[in-house]
């Protein structure tokens, strides 16, 4: 049985029972980055074998990993933070367990997009997750200038070196839109700044960390 776990996003107190349970349990686990992972046992006295998986050795992980769930081994995987596939590594071995019709499940716990919503202070009982949105300016102002009149909350992922220069393009073609930054969510600088872009952008001194944007829905003017 194959496991795909879900880890803290930053405070490892919050994962989960069954998860430590899982971990515990399996004859290995296959994770992102060793190191990380290595931490986050050490905190829980969990000792097991760690296979790296990632986008350059996937290829060559996938066919060893099946052949060992078939010879009725149970496998976890998790990665560095937060819950598997969303915006890491997984996918390809999720179709493959698919298409060999060999079990696997699920074990749910933290994620920085519902956590992003529920900090937000903004309406997303309809959203878009798009993941990073490009590394580019011109592909960054392409973005914003496709969800000009999205009705749903638009979420993403920004990075520390080009959170700012976002919120500049967003000041520009979406400024009368609300928006909500998140920083460094449950550990111990956790942040919140919201406002209209221009508002976030005054209020922002730290940019360090991970970032979460939620952008409120377009409404039509009454």
């Amino acid at each position: 049985m194959m496991f795909f776990v879900s880890g803290p996003i930053g405070n490892l107190k919050d994962i989960t029972l069954r998860a430590i349970d899982i971990l515990s349990s399996v004859d290995y686990i296959v994770c992102e980055d060793t190191r990380r992972t290595s931490k986050l046992l050490k905190a829980f006295d969990i000792k097991k074998s760690l296979v790296s998986y990632n986008e350059y050795n996937e290829n060559k992980r996938i066919p060893e990993i099946l052949k060992d769930l078939k010879d009725g081994k149970n496998i976890a995987f998790i990665t560095d933070s937060g819950t598997p596939i969303i915006q890491d590594p997984g996918l390809k071995l999720v179709k493959s367990l698919i298409k060999e019709n060999i079990p696997f499940t699920s074990i749910p716990g933290p994620s920085s997009i519902t956590n992003a919503i529920v900090l937000s202070g903004i309406d997303c009982r309809n959203f878009i997750f798009y993941g990073f949105i490009g590394k580019k300016k011109s592909e960054r102002k392409s973005f914003f200038e496709s969800i000009k009149k999205e009705k749903r909350a638009v979420i993403f992922f920004e990075s520390p070196y080009r959170i700012k220069d976002t919120i500049e393009i967003m000041k520009d073609v979406i400024p009368e839109r609300n928006i909500a930054v998140l920083r460094e969510m449950t550990k111990v600088f956790e942040e919140r700044i919201s406002g209209k872009p221009e508002d976030v952008l005054r209020m922002m001194k730290k940019i360090k960390g991970e970032f979460v944007v939620v952008v409120e829905g377009f409404n039509e003017p009454r």
